[in-house]
């Protein structure tokens, strides 16, 4: 699969809900979908993960294997990853929080609060 990526800067009107918590365990994927635009490459070990959720994440009967699981939801490994190159993006004095399975750009302030 061929990902177009666009070079676009995270700026301060871009404050506010990202991934809505509605989505729950899906924005784990879904955040390294959002990163992909913004120019993140899964690394090659994660591919698979990734391919197999692009294709069927949406589906009720999908199913991963144990790795593929841990690839995209273990701690430190490529939703973490994708949140981390977000934040490395984000405009001074703001910062990516996730609260209840939901992703949101807020400044330093109201980000202290979580």
């Amino acid at each position: 699969m061929t990902v177009m990526l666009v070079k676009v800067d995270i700026t301060p009107d871009m404050a506010g809900t990202w991934l809505d918590g509605h989505f729950g365990w899906h924005n784990a994927y879904r955040v390294v979908q959002t990163a992909e635009t913004f120019g993140f490459t899964v690394p090659e070990e994660y591919r698979d993960a990734m391919d197999n959720y692009r294709v069927n994440g949406d589906r009720l009967d999908f199913e991963m294997s144990d790795e593929q699981w841990l690839a995209i939801y273990g701690q430190g490994e490529l939703s973490d990853m994708a949140t981390d190159f977000l934040q490395e993006r984000a405009p001074e004095g703001y910062v990516f929080v996730w609260d209840m399975g939901e992703l949101s750009l807020m400044t330093e302030e109201e980000g202290f609060y979580f």
